[in-house]
């Protein structure tokens, strides 16, 4: 859905439009009504993992021209809001009735990021502070690869690196670290 709807968006090319409809109605229809959230299975109540690739297509193909109904980013919402930790809301659990992880809030970050885009709903500035900050404690790191919170985290922390100063030099020094762990990492052959 992510690939197809981001190539339409990207292209124009309007006969990639029917299969986007399709992967856009499965996903639709896939949503939990009551917790928002997507998993493996259609009406599964969610987690956090899923729910960035799902947004992620939705925003795609909203870019394309494809209508997605303004109830599906309420429930994205209510889904992001059962998953909050933190002093002001800014961690992250994989599912509502788990705990935090450094993973799961750089993918709820880059989730609010998305969903502010799309339907103007804020994260707000407090929360989305404490969500870079967890992201910080845990830099890129040629001894602790982590290909999937890297995404996330790169994602968000890209995205917000004009939201303030201090969010710059999060970006900086994320990037840095990012940089320095691929290229460690990097099989020279």
């Amino acid at each position: 859905t992510f690939a197809l709807a981001e190539a339409d968006a990207m292209s124009g090319d309007r006969r990639l439009d029917p299969a986007v409809i399709r992967a856009v109605n499965f996903s639709l229809e896939a949503q939990n009504t009551g917790t928002g959230g997507w998993r493996y299975r259609p009406g599964d109540s969610g987690d956090t993992s899923q729910m960035g690739w799902q947004i992620m297509g939705l925003a795609s193909a909203k870019r394309a021209g494809i209508e997605i109904p303004d109830q599906t980013w309420t429930r994205v919402d209510r889904f992001l809001r059962s998953v909050r930790r933190g002093n002001v809301g800014g961690i992250a659990a994989y599912r509502a009735d788990g705990p935090a992880s450094t993973s799961m809030t750089a993918e709820a970050l880059y989730c609010h990021m998305v969903l502010e885009e799309m339907s103007g709903m804020a994260f707000g500035q407090p929360a989305a502070d404490e969500a870079t900050n967890q992201i910080l404690t845990s830099l890129p790191s040629a001894d602790h690869v982590n290909l999937y919170y890297w995404y996330y985290a790169t994602l968000a922390l890209h995205g917000r690196q004009h939201a303030s100063d201090s969010a710059s030099i999060a970006w900086r020094s994320w990037n840095d670290a990012m940089t320095n762990a691929l290229l460690g990492t990097q099989v020279t052959d």
